[in-house]
């Protein structure tokens, strides 16, 4: 037990202790139904499943800036604290390790020399670990779409036949797989559209889409 405070390994097991720290912490924040992960992700301003932010900021200032870093960890797609615990747990493991291997060798390395050795090999762990984690967390998603959306998509003629008279109705299906009935008619010049055809929606008037008929490859 002394080893584990003493000056080689001391950096790395108050890691261990504040990452314990923080997962008891968590662990009866969600016991009584309030995340602390979730509220501190809120007050950083935010979201797990986003992360577009700090990727446009990456891109803006470079390759090697801390916005770059922190989108290669992945921070915006895994909650902050849940980053924050596994770099402690992967530092303090990975000092364990150094330290365990260097004693081993000849003697354990001094702790201005082990600490950033750990730190050289949190990073790409870090980055593994969270890209796994952040496949398992459920991210927002909206299945709305607008009228606008639909204009350049696909339809059947239920209704028909579209002309350029009344307008009939075709169903459609958006990118998220929701089926639409939609009131549409022929664009000026195209032919008569029987129903059962496929059509391809180019353009709205108002709440009338405009349709033309699908070429084979559509």
């Amino acid at each position: 037990m002394s080893a584990l405070v003493g000056p080689a390994l001391f950096p790395f097991t108050l890691a261990a202790v504040v990452m314990t720290g923080l997962v008891v912490v968590e662990v009866l924040s969600l016991l009584v139904g309030h995340s602390l992960s979730g509220l501190v992700d809120n007050a950083l301003g935010h979201e797990a499943g986003g992360g577009g932010d700090l990727a446009t900021a990456a891109d803006a200032d470079g390759a090697f800036s801390p916005a770059a870093l922190m989108s290669w960890i992945n921070l915006g797609r895994v909650p902050f604290l849940i980053l924050l615990i596994l770099a402690l747990a992967v530092f303090a493991l990975a000092g364990f390790l150094v330290q365990g291997l260097a004693a081993a060798l000849v003697a354990p390395l001094p702790a201005l020399l082990a600490v950033p050795v750990a730190g050289a090999a949190t990073l790409p762990a870090l980055r593994v670990s969270t890209r796994a984690i952040a496949g398992l967390i459920p991210r927002d998603e909206t299945y709305v779409v607008t009228a606008d959306d639909l204009v350049g998509a696909t339809a059947e003629v239920t209704l028909g036949p579209l002309d350029e008279g009344l307008p009939g109705q075709v169903r459609a299906v958006d990118r998220h797989g929701n089926t639409h009935f939609l009131r549409a008619r022929a664009a000026p010049g195209a032919p008569a559209m029987a129903t059962g055809a496929r059509v391809l929606l180019v353009d709205r008037i108002e709440a009338v889409f405009v349709a033309v008929p699908a070429t084979p490859d559509l």
